[in-house]
């Protein structure tokens, strides 16, 4: 069965739950979009975050690591500070948009996917580990010598 351009796939299963590909829109200029396969990964012991994946022209890819909690919020209101901001699209124009602005030291992007598979998705993550209980999922040891070792670079 043939998917259109934006029906989320199924990728290799985490403990917890697949993995969603993504077809998303980088907004380049007004009138200008250019697709973008992003790759949206949750592991449950990290369970604060999601890790996406957003694969570049030459091959490579550029990982983003984003608050769940943020994608969460982000699909309800405008979300977000600093680097990464979430919002659902207005509801008389496009009830199933989602906007996500990323800014990094190089640039940044803005860009746009369906919400529903998105939402799914992060509803999935949350009954692998709901909101709330993910600090019974962390190696707080772990976490505490990452950040250790970090303050060593």
């Amino acid at each position: 069965m043939a998917r259109s351009h934006d029906d989320p796939g199924r990728h290799a299963r985490s403990e917890d739950c697949a993995d969603l590909s993504l077809r998303m829109w980088r907004h380049v200029s007004l009138h200008e979009a250019l697709p973008v396969h992003a790759r949206f990964h949750y592991d449950h012991t990290r369970p604060l975050e999601v890790r996406v994946a957003f694969r570049t022209g030459n091959g490579g890819a550029v990982t983003w690591v984003l608050s769940r909690d943020l994608l969460v919020r982000g699909l309800q209101r405008p979300s977000g500070d600093g680097d990464v901001h979430v919002w659902p699209a207005c509801p008389r124009h496009d009830g199933d948009g989602l906007w996500l602005f990323l800014q990094g030291p190089t640039g940044a992007a803005l860009l746009e996917c369906r919400l529903s598979p998105l939402h799914a998705w992060l509803e999935e993550t949350l009954r692998a580990v709901p909101s709330g209980t993910e600090g019974l999922s962390m190696d707080w040891d772990e976490d505490f010598a990452h950040v250790l070792a970090q303050g060593d670079r």
